[in-house]
């Protein structure tokens, strides 16, 4: 049996319970405008490790009998239910009812322009093979300008001309790294902005039952080097560059927080009087429980993911930054029955394959 004398106990009972109070900073952060307090946005990112590390510290605090300082944390976790679960959601898929009820399905994909980081010597577009492969009904895409040798990284005339024989529907100019596919017919209806730069393509989609609005969205991202990207994993930098790097993601992301804030609640305002379903994917560049997740929250959508899987998850995975920035929201008459995170690591941003049931009302 371990011996601790009671001093050190007591030092760590109180950096146990200085941690559960940082945890539950994380979780609620994105409770507070980042115009007010930009490091609850930054805090909020961290949640995922904070969670995992009190779980851990809880589990010790009771094998050593430690039944205060564990049940502190058991009360930190119950407090913290609400934005726990839009991180670790419990839920699973479904199908629909009756068995035979329309159905939609929304491939939401960051494409980092056509690139293939994980093969980067492959012939043609795994990207666009994979869509071939899927054949959704609608495809977002983004950080794409357009379907020609000038805009994508690696192209086949052949499997494009395959693509836009299954989508003969299409959105965005070129003009910005918005592209939508679709199999039926697109009308578009709104555009977001902010200094001039595109934050969102919306449009409907009619299908044979009924019509339904989309918004494929792309939001300011934190804008970060290759330097700072990869600070975890730069081996060669002494801990006061490290440091530097650290400073500089942090007044970045103080930046981008409240323009990101803005952003979003641009996109929102488009929809505000369409009395119509509404489903909104895309690249949001935040995470679960952040200020801009919980913008949609009370603006009556719901997360598609969390309503339909069991299980974490994360869109993002280089330099070990493994988050879960990419979103699927909906209201209004459509019931998720899967979203699905596909594993195909072409861009820097993993797709996210949902299918909905279309149901009659608003």
């Amino acid at each position: 049996m371990i011996i601790v004398s009671p001093l050190i106990r007591l030092i760590l009972k109180i950096a146990t319970i200085v941690f559960y109070l940082l945890t539950a900073l994380c979780c609620f952060g994105g409770y507070i405008s980042p115009n007010i307090f930009p490091l609850g946005s930054i805090a909020v990112i961290g949640m995922p490790i904070m969670l995992t590390i009190s779980a851990i510290l809880t589990v010790v605090w009771l094998c050593f009998r430690g039944w205060i300082t564990a049940g502190i944390g058991v009360i930190m976790f119950i407090a913290c239910s609400t934005p726990i679960k839009m991180w670790f959601p419990m839920n699973s898929p479904s199908e629909p009812e009756p068995a035979d009820a329309p159905t939609l399905t929304i491939l939401t994909w960051n494409t980092l322009h056509g690139a293939d980081l994980e093969n980067p010597k492959a012939e043609g577009s795994r990207m666009l093979s994979k869509i071939l492969e899927l054949k959704p009904d609608v495809v977002c895409l983004q950080e794409i300008f357009g379907f020609d040798r000038t805009c994508l990284q690696y192209y086949s005339q052949a499997t494009m001309d395959s693509l836009l024989q299954i989508y003969p529907y299409q959105l965005g100019d070129g003009t910005y790294d918005l592209r939508i596919l679709s199999r039926y017919p697109l009308r578009h209806i709104y555009f977001g902005s902010l200094h001039s730069v595109r934050l969102a393509e919306c449009f409907t989609v009619k299908t044979p039952t009924r019509e339904i609005a989309i918004a494929n969205v792309h939001l300011p991202s934190f804008l970060l080097n290759e330097d700072e990207k990869g600070l975890f994993s730069v081996e060669n930098a002494n801990a006061k560059e490290k440091e530097k790097l650290g400073l500089d993601i942090v007044h970045k992301m103080e930046r981008v927080f409240p323009e990101r804030a803005e952003a979003a609640q641009k996109v929102l305002n488009g929809f505000e009087e369409l009395a119509m379903p509404t489903i909104v994917c895309g690249d949001f560049n935040d995470v679960p429980a952040s200020w801009v997740y919980r913008l949609f929250l009370k603006a009556g959508f719901q997360d598609a993911y969390v309503a339909t899987n069991f299980w974490p998850t994360y869109t993002y995975y280089p330099h070990k930054f493994y988050f879960h920035l990419d979103q699927i929201f909906y209201r209004g008459a459509v019931r998720p029955l899967s979203v699905e995170r596909l594993d195909i690591r072409t861009s820097d941003h993993l797709p996210l394959l949902a299918t909905f049931q279309i149901l009659e009302g608003f």
